[in-house]
């Protein structure tokens, strides 16, 4: 048996490393695997950085931030799989959203809701209030990528016209509820456990705001994955198991009831049953665990959108050090998922379902669609 330490943060996006744990996926693969929950990003990011744990359950963007100066170092991080699409949602105070309305219906269109936010920080200008606060679990995170691209459609200046915070995304809800901070993303169950407890309401959701969102990743430790290659193919299919484990409807109670143990995510039943009918949240090992070339590319294209990196890197290079799709391939060839013959898609323009070439069939992919219907295509 091979050992290792994998940390995760307590989320419903975790399930695929806490499903393989609780089915005994891991054993069956010859791994002796120690989970550790963590509080916040940071705690992951410096245990691999020290390697006080081999793997963990990550941002997408982290490790990229990190290889290019964005931060403390991690060292060398892989991503042989994602864990999943989707499943991160955005809470509003119940005073913002008032204020939003302002009488009439809110327009919950991520447009029409941008014009209303848009329409608000000119109002609190005219009367001398500050800025809107919005917390984000980490600096470098899609859920901070999503809400200024959310900002910036209705032509407000993320940067200058609203003010940003980290905080951990089990906390997020206490300072909505004292009135720290106007809203918040994060990922789910949180939003759904404060829309319950009547401190806001969730205005949308991942798909909302891109119908097949990449998020976390499972991000290994370099030299851990160099020095064991086949227990790292052996992790990337336990966790493909619990994935086509956790897809199953039939198991949807089953799933609720590990994620909700005080050990996993310790969050309210609601609360995880609503995330999973409405934050996207999907864990198909088959269409949302494939670790896309072209989702690294979007990530480190928002950094550069966004003013946090100069777009001086060769990107593509940095991409294929981290992204491993051929790990993928190995590990899931033998589960009977079909294996896609690119490493790059592009991202949005995909209303319908549709195909991507691979073997020994054609992938059927959902929608893959942006809000404001741009367009990403890798260089």
């Amino acid at each position: 048996m091979t050992e290792l330490k994998i940390a995760y943060s307590p989320l419903n996006d975790a399930a695929l490393i806490l499903v393989a744990e609780a089915l005994g996926f891991y054993d069956s693969e010859g791994l002796n695997v120690t989970l550790i929950r963590e509080a916040n990003w940071s705690n992951i990011r410096d245990k691999l950085a020290y390697g006080m744990i081999d793997a963990a359950h990550i941002l997408a963007p982290m490790p990229f931030a990190a290889a290019l100066g964005l931060g403390p170092s991690m060292g060398r991080i892989i991503a042989p799989m994602a864990l999943g699409a989707n499943g991160n949602s955005v809470l509003v105070s119940a005073k913002l959203k008032a204020r939003l309305e302002d009488g009439g219906k809110l327009d919950t269109s991520l447009l029409g809701s941008a014009r209303l936010l848009a329409r608000e920080v000119e109002r609190r200008r005219k009367e001398g209030l500050g800025r809107l606060v919005f917390a984000v679990p980490f600096t470098w995170s899609p859920h901070h990528f999503v809400l200024r691209h959310w900002v910036a459609s209705a032509g407000l200046d993320p940067e200058r016209q609203i003010q940003w915070i980290v905080v951990p995304p089990s906390r997020m809800a206490d300072m909505v509820k004292d009135g720290v901070i106007d809203g918040f993303c994060s990922g789910s169950p949180w939003p759904q456990a404060a829309q319950l407890n009547g401190h806001g309401e969730i205005l949308f959701s991942d798909p909302d705001y891109w119908t097949l969102k990449p998020e976390k990743v499972l991000g290994v430790r370099a030299a851990w994955a160099e020095a064991n290659p086949e227990a790292t193919i052996a992790l990337t299919r336990a966790l493909l198991r619990a994935g086509q484990w956790a897809s199953t409807p039939a198991h949807r109670e089953d799933l609720i009831r590990i994620l909700a143990r005080t050990a996993s995510v310790n969050a309210p039943w609601k609360a995880i049953e609503l995330a999973l009918d409405g934050s996207g949240l999907t864990f198909d090992p088959q269409t949302a665990t494939f670790p896309w070339i072209s989702h690294a590319k979007w990530f480190m294209g928002q950094m550069v959108r966004w003013g946090m990196l100069s777009p001086d890197h060769d990107f593509d290079q940095l991409a294929r050090h981290v992204y491993r799709p051929d790990l993928w391939r190995e590990a899931a060839a033998p589960l009977g998922l079909d294996c896609p013959l690119a490493d790059e898609k592009t991202e949005g323009g995909q209303p319908a379902g549709w195909e991507i070439p691979a073997k020994p069939h054609n992938i059927l992919m959902p929608a893959n669609q942006l809000f404001d219907g741009g367009v990403f295509r890798c260089a």
